[in-house]
């Protein structure tokens, strides 16, 4: 009777390391199989390209059910979203990963984040979180009335917020955090909305803001202007179509893409039409104007690059469908395959294609020359063109670090010490 105890138990225990081996390894083959296939290019492989990694990282995934879905850069960081509400930041020049925050029960992931000299402001399904810049806390959250139907725009003052109900709403900064700090949130949120203005439809594309106005195109085929200290309308613009793409502006004008076919570029002030160009396909691809140029975007109907103050095309390229980046002799574009097509920045032609399919999220970077790619799975690299060891920026300088200018010391004697130590993903030349 003994020894058929004793037989019982040793068969339990067999039966529960058996289980626990296979529930093991059940769980590294899926913490693994998101990641299969996918590694870093070298950096022999990158020098046929005139390519250089700057730095890689890992971004904070859940590997059971998530994935990165957005990447967002502003002057400092560079943010990973996934799927599962989970926000990473890395130095945008180093890699050095700075901070990961979770926001809310995730699965409501539809927007990237944005933000200014203080928080990075994002919306997930019907709450809005304010998050330190810095160190990634959650500074507050509030309750929207309505659905957001695209990523905020935000400045010092002010957030504003499009909604699936097609109204617009503009919340005082100031007056959210004086409510956070008074635990007044979210019972008195209403007293943080300054104005609304309604449309006739959905607020699909991120409003833009000037010194006086809020543009913002609604899918009642109109794009509004009012003031900020009043919502008083400046002027309406009316399309045959309803408006998709994200709007673009340079200092004098603002480029409207709408799917009734055309391109318009708008005088900022006051809505007078300076050129139109009909394409032959709806525009919902964001439009990116730098360097007095227009890239406009198209899916299965190729890349065009006209000029900004004339809407004269330039050059078009049929295998290239998305802008990346923009170097001062290249343009970089991504294929429908998920490649990275180096053009020519002068008449388009492909220079050279970079195997960068298995890095599905690709940055449309309109700040710097830098090219920003991530998995699914949360690797991230950061590429630079060969010869052009810092970064050029091509919008909003004013809002970048001041670096102190120190004046030259004597030449160190040992050669050590003139080699700044370096952070364990960025790359050494």
């Amino acid at each position: 009777m003994c020894g058929s105890k004793k037989w019982t138990l040793s068969f339990l225990t067999l039966i529960l390391t058996v289980s626990f081996s296979d529930c093991l390894m059940a769980q590294i083959q899926r913490l693994n199989e998101s990641s299969v296939g996918i590694s870093l290019l070298t950096q022999r492989e990158l020098v046929q390209f005139d390519l250089d990694r700057v730095w890689w990282g890992q971004a904070t995934v859940d590997p059971h059910r998530d994935r990165i879905v957005h990447l967002s850069l502003d002057e400092i960081n560079l943010y990973a979203l996934s799927t599962s509400g989970i926000i990473t930041a890395f130095d945008n020049e180093t890699g050095k990963k700075l901070w990961a925050t979770q926001l809310g029960r995730g699965n409501n992931i539809n927007y990237s984040p944005v933000s200014n000299s203080k928080y990075v402001f994002i919306t997930v399904g019907m709450k809005l979180y304010s998050i330190d810049r810095l160190t990634g806390e959650i500074d507050w959250e509030v309750q929207l009335p309505n659905s957001a139907s695209a990523s905020p725009t935000v400045d010092e003052d002010s957030i504003y917020v499009g909604t699936l109900g097609g109204r617009v709403y503009a919340w005082d900064l100031r007056k959210l955090n004086e409510l956070s700090n008074e635990s007044k949130l979210p019972a008195w949120r209403a007293a943080a909305i300054r104005w609304t203005y309604q449309t006739g439809g959905a607020i699909t594309t991120p409003p833009i803001v000037t010194n006086r106005t809020l543009l913002f195109a609604s899918q009642d085929g109109s794009l509004y202007s009012v003031t900020i200290t009043d919502r008083q309308l400046a002027f309406q613009f009316e399309t045959d179509a309803p408006i998709s793409a994200n709007l673009a502006e340079d200092e004098k004008s603002l480029f409207l893409a709408s799917e009734d076919q055309n391109l318009y570029c708008l005088n900022i002030l006051n809505g007078i039409v300076r050129w139109r160009i009909r394409t032959s396909f709806p525009l919902v691809k964001p439009v990116t104007v730098l360097d007095n140029d227009v890239y406009l975007s198209s899916q299965k109907n190729g890349f065009l690059k006209l000029s900004a103050a004339t809407g004269q095309e330039q050059w078009w390229q049929p295998l290239a469908s998305d802008f990346i980046s923009l170097s001062p002799t290249r343009v970089y574009a991504s294929d429908e395959l998920g490649n990275l097509l180096i053009l020519s920045r002068t008449d388009g032609a492909v220079l050279s294609a970079v195997p960068l399919r298995k890095f599905q999220v690709k940055l449309m970077n309109e700040r710097t020359d830098r090219i920003y790619c991530s998995s699914e799975s949360g690797l991230i690299m950061c590429l630079k063109q060969s010869d052009l060891p810092f970064p050029i920026r091509f919008k909003h300088q004013d809002r970048y670090p001041i670096l102190p200018e120190i004046a030259p010391e004597a030449a160190a004697t040992d050669a050590e010490s003139a080699t700044p130590p370096a952070d364990e993903n960025t790359e050494q030349k």
